[in-house]
């Protein structure tokens, strides 16, 4: 696996207007404008998409691991939110930019981390699909806001 950052293209926001648990609901240029990590999960073969918020807080909070932080000059608060992550299997919804879109500080970092930040999503996914499985997801603090509600995902 290999860093790639992408936008969604405002398509696939209009196109899935009736999904809970999104960023910047009903903004589809705003959320068409956010930057975000793709990983590619060979076990699923879903193509997940982790957004980057410039105020992520605290990514371990009391009742686990919401994120990874990506901090800037800038945005200290800065990180990637596994609770908002989106599928997005279609390549027409994808838009691959020419330049990086961060700042330097966070690309290096993102790049130091990666196996990391998999390692870190790949075990809240596999938590969300157990919640699943259990039918605990409203109940978990963990996986009650995940945008990983849209989909159905097999185990």
């Amino acid at each position: 696996m290999e860093v790639q950052y992408c936008f969604i293209r405002e398509g696939y926001f209009t196109e899935h207007s009736s999904f809970i648990n999104m960023l910047d609901v009903g903004q589809t240029k705003k959320q068409s404008n956010r930057v975000h990590l793709c990983i590619s999960v060979k076990e699923d073969e879903n193509r997940y998409v982790i957004p980057l918020r410039n105020n992520l807080g605290n990514p371990v909070r009391k009742f686990g691991r919401i994120g990874h932080a990506v901090p800037s000059a800038s945005r200290k608060n800065a990180g990637l939110d596994f609770r908002y992550t989106l599928i997005v299997n279609d390549d027409k919804y994808i838009e691959i930019p020419d330049e990086r879109k961060i700042p330097r500080s966070q690309a290096r970092r993102i790049e130091a981390e990666f196996d990391t930040i998999v390692t870190e999503f790949l075990q809240y996914l596999k938590g969300y699909k157990k919640a699943v499985k259990k039918r605990r997801v409203h109940r978990e603090p963990l996986y009650r806001v995940s945008s990983l509600q849209n989909y159905e995902l097999n185990n």
